[in-house]
């Protein structure tokens, strides 16, 4: 399966809850499989020139094709208003996927000046054809008040007639929601129930956030394995702080249920450390100072106190303090020598994220409520 053969998948489904292939072949001798077949072999100009040939005739999912291949610029220059005629042309004669993109470049100002009332009719064109996307750009619309006023109850209809299709965002945004009380009353194990599906979907802010539940025993039976097995997913997905929360887990331990793992809570603790995590490197240089699980090394464990401290994690300093007791001049000029060349390697690959060191950080173990976020529609 090549990277376009899902694109053409959706070129064949995405019509209107009654539509069928046939009911667009409104022209006599024009064929549109030829051009389908052409672009899945990645003949962009004959795929280019079959759906053209379709789009003046008519043709809805020509009109649609030759569209995406203006919007994403794939064989030919990108060409935004272009796109949204076509779409148009298309998103009129009842295609769905049409008329999502089209709210989706309102949405965006692809092409246009941005106009979330104009984005908003065409989602909701969409979203009523059963388009689980328009459903939940619709709910999103209505959770931020973008084309229209703010409106809870109905971001939750939305997203619940979304994710009643396995509609993965639109999952979390739920358990966010349920969470919170945004709409409805708190309920701890709805959210939870919300998270786990997106969790299971895929999402790492779920599962990261069903392995805080888990932990904490927030709607559920406190339960250290399934925390532990929701972070590792989430972890393993590169979310940073999932990485420091499996490493502090790992450190505590809980002989019932989650043995105490030195090697694993280090394992993690560095990847974590290494994007700049300062809870991370503390307790990294807690790991080194305290020789847990490991020969002891002040130096390393130095290194990672003081860029733990600059990070932003001012208890930091206190342990940087105790360690000097047991090191000369020498070892303390060299842990400042790696910890500088350290800094300066991340400054580098990561402009702009070096922080300033906050005077009230918060302690590791406080943890934020999740917040929704708008991931793109």
């Amino acid at each position: 399966m090549n990277k376009y053969t899902a694109f053409l998948i959706i070129l064949l489904l995405t019509l209107s809850p009654q539509g069928h292939a046939q009911d667009y072949e409104i022209a006599q001798g024009y064929e549109i499989e030829s051009g389908l077949q052409a672009f899945q072999n990645e003949d962009f100009p004959a795929a280019l020139e079959n759906f053209t040939q379709g789009a003046m005739l008519g043709h809805a999912l020509a009109q649609f094709n030759l569209g995406l291949m203006y919007h994403q610029g794939i064989g030919t220059e990108k060409d935004f208003e272009r796109a949204m005629q076509l779409y148009a042309l298309s998103a009129q004669q009842g295609v769905v996927q049409s008329q999502f993109n089209l709210g989706l470049m309102y949405d965006r100002g692809e092409g246009t000046g941005q106009d979330y009332r104009e984005a908003y009719f065409w989602y909701l064109q969409a979203a009523e054809n059963g388009s689980p996307d328009g459903q939940y750009a619709v709910g999103t619309m209505h959770f931020y008040g973008q084309g229209r006023r703010e409106n809870h109850p109905e971001a939750i209809r939305w997203y619940q007639e979304a994710a009643r299709q396995g509609h993965r965002d639109s999952q979390y945004n739920l358990g966010v929601m349920h969470m919170n009380g945004m709409g409805t009353e708190p309920n701890a194990r709805v959210a939870l129930t919300w998270f786990t599906m997106a969790a299971d979907s895929g999402s790492a802010d779920a599962q990261y956030n069903a392995a805080l539940m888990y932990a904490s025993g927030q709607g559920v039976e406190r339960s250290f394995s399934k925390a532990r097995d929701y972070f590792t997913l989430a972890a393993e997905q590169g979310l940073r702080d999932a990485q420091t929360q499996l490493g502090m887990l790992y450190a505590s331990g809980d002989d019932a249920d989650v043995p105490r793992d030195y090697e694993q809570a280090r394992f993690w603790f560095n990847r974590s450390a290494h994007r700049g995590d300062p809870t991370a490197q503390f307790f990294l240089g807690r790991i080194f100072a305290e020789g847990l699980g490991i020969d002891k090394n002040p130096v390393i464990g130095h290194m990672w106190y003081e860029l733990s401290y600059q990070f932003g994690y001012t208890q930091a300093a206190r342990y940087v303090e105790q360690l000097h007791e047991q090191m000369d001049e020498e070892m303390i000029t060299q842990a400042r020598i790696m910890a500088l060349r350290w800094l300066s390697a991340f400054a580098e690959q990561n402009p702009g994220t070096i922080r300033i060191v906050r005077e009230n950080a918060p302690a590791a173990s406080e943890q934020p409520q999740p917040e929704p976020e708008r991931p793109e529609p």
